[in-house]
């Protein structure tokens, strides 16, 4: 038997998201789950390491780590686990042989140029509105073409536990870190079911949106919500975990705007509970599961949100369009989800060739 080891983190994403596959999938390998690195570099006896959600939390690379590493093992992958297509930490490139992206640009060539705020979109906002980010210092680019020939796309946070329970979750990834990431497992939702059809369609537009502590991210969000105040089709403001939950899964739409990175849970929670998704352009985006089809299996509007309050309102009242759409999304939705156990093991058979 093939024996991996994962350092990881154990926070709530890492636990009941990133490391789904590694928990669950069936799969001929032995993982060997860690926190430490200094167990990775003194005790470790496996050859090949994974890297999940590392030098995020601290937002610093740590290059000694990853020269010591790579002279430890024979296989290095790296799984960058941002929401978004921006890579903030390029500078492992070197270090590794391969390196999962939960989204990619589609035209690899950006990650060769400097983009303010790590994102595409929050380059956008910086240079058409100047929205600038105290402190803000320019992040690595990549100079060696041949490690973009490294980079992979894995899976995202679609494929994790739904529908979000605060208190569970958060229980389980302090199981984690004191007993060992496996202990998460039973934290997980049982066989959990989604009904799109017991949409209730309560609410037209969901648009409950928090704002985010850095300009540039933040400014797409603070525009959406500029743009429908005045529109009582928009439910707009803050609730509780559990009411959030409740409406979207009784909303005929859900406005789901970019985050630290393009993908957000809640677009998953949309779909799940056949609510139409109505999101920011995502055609410069490459992820799995896709749900990111133009008017096939979500209903994009422009980064400036000028078109947000008409689509909202074309889809309010062409029902059949709608439902055809949000339909299209579940479907596709699920397939993927059939399809888990297959993707991981081909990219574990990738890390181990």
């Amino acid at each position: 038997m093939d024996n991996i080891t994962v350092l990881t983190i154990a926070d709530r994403i890492a636990c009941f998201h990133s490391l789904k596959p590694f928990l669950f999938c069936k799969t001929g390998v032995k993982f060997t789950f860690t926190c430490s690195p200094e167990f990775c570099l003194k005790k470790d006896k496996n050859k090949v390491l994974v890297m999940m959600r590392q030098f995020i939390k601290p937002d610093r690379v740590d290059l000694d780590l990853m020269r010591a590493l790579r002279k430890k093992y024979g296989r290095i992958a790296f799984f960058h686990d941002d929401a978004g297509g921006g890579i903030p930490r390029l500078e492992v490139l070197p270090y590794t042989d391969l390196f999962y992206c939960k989204a990619a640009f589609k035209d690899r060539e950006i990650y060769k140029r400097p983009l303010y705020g790590k994102e595409l979109y929050s380059d956008y906002y910086h240079r058409k509105y100047g929205v600038q980010d105290p402190g803000w210092t320019d992040r690595p680019v990549i100079r060696d073409v041949r490690d973009l020939d490294k980079l992979r796309i894995s899976w995202n946070i679609g494929i994790g536990d739904f529908p979000r329970g605060k208190t569970r979750q958060r229980a389980g990834y302090m199981a984690a870190r004191y007993f060992g990431i496996p202990a998460v497992k039973p934290f997980y939702r049982k066989n959990a079911e989604f009904h799109p059809e017991a949409n209730k369609e309560i609410f037209d537009a969901h648009c409950r949106i928090g704002l985010i502590s850095r300009p540039s991210i933040n400014f797409q969000r603070s525009l959406i919500l500029d743009t429908v105040k005045n529109d009582r089709a928009f439910i707009t403001g803050m609730v509780g975990q559990a009411a959030f939950n409740k409406e979207i899964k009784n909303s005929k739409i859900t406005v789901s705007p970019f985050g630290w990175g393009e993908l957000c849970l809640r677009d998953f929670e949309a779909v799940q509970n056949g609510s139409l998704l109505l999101k920011p352009d995502m055609s410069h985006i490459e992820t799995w599961p896709d749900v990111f089809i133009p008017e096939e299996t979500y209903v994009p509007f422009d980064w400036d949100a000028k078109t947000l309050v008409e689509k909202t309102h074309f889809y309010l009242e062409n029902v059949t369009e709608r439902k055809r759409i949000a339909g299209n999304a579940y479907a596709a939705y699920c397939s993927a989800l059939k399809n888990l156990d297959e993707r991981f093991n081909t990219i574990i058979t990738e890390i181990l060739s």
